[in-house]
């Protein structure tokens, strides 16, 4: 008889440390593992043993179902940033008007994360292309801070390092009386009134004249 409650003290033992083993296993993130059960001679430890199985099981699919909520979540920030990124591009066109010529027209209000973004994209295209002149034209801009305002006079320099010239046009009455109050200088910065101008004075530094055929077959 007292070989028979050893063993089964030892058979409680073991039982209790497949529960924490179990246990362990569930608060390491895996949640398949789970208790094995003797239906046959069910006791006090049993109906622990269950409950613990039931326990690990929601938990499990809860994760499952808050870790498919928050791929789904991914899956929709990843469809706003590729629809920002079209969006961004087709606010910032460059348009390749003339041989050697580029415009830039800037449409809506500019900040810094996009100021370098559009710089970036300009010198790439000075480069392949090789234009001469560049024609930044801020018609569309609302208004400009003291950080757009810089960025754009070194945007300014980077292009008279790759040998062309910048000019900047369509700078509306607010947003100059803006630049003039943030003490931003744009001495050093050829200003046309609007992109008319900006052609004009692009085909002038080129040397080329543009005629009007008046012949009649």
């Amino acid at each position: 008889m007292a070989e028979g409650k050893v063993k089964g003290i030892r058979n409680f033992e073991k039982r209790i440390e497949a529960i924490e083993e179990v246990l362990a296993t569930a608060a390491g993130g895996d949640f398949m593992s789970e208790i094995s059960i003797d239906m046959e001679e069910p006791d006090v430890l049993t109906s622990v043993e269950t409950g613990i199985n039931l326990l690990i099981s929601d938990l499990g699919e809860e994760v499952r179902q808050s870790q498919n909520r928050a791929q789904e979540l991914q899956d929709k920030l990843d469809l706003i940033e590729k629809q920002r990124q079209a969006i961004e591009e087709l606010s910032t066109p460059i348009i390749k008007i003339w041989d050697q010529v580029l415009v830039l027209p800037l449409i809506g209000a500019l900040d810094t994360r996009r100021s370098q973004k559009l710089t970036e994209s300009l010198l790439n295209e000075i480069a392949s292309t090789q234009s001469k002149v560049t024609i930044l034209d801020i018609t569309g801009v609302p208004t400009v801070d003291s950080a757009v305002a810089n960025h754009i006079l070194k945007t300014v320099a980077s292009v008279k390092l790759l040998g062309a010239q910048c000019v900047i046009t369509g700078i509306r009455p607010e947003v100059a009386q803006t630049i003039v109050h943030l003490g931003v200088d744009l001495s050093e910065v050829e200003t046309l009134s609007n992109l008319s101008e900006g052609l004009k004075w692009a085909f002038k530094h080129l040397h080329l004249k543009i005629t009007e055929d008046n012949k009649k077959a």
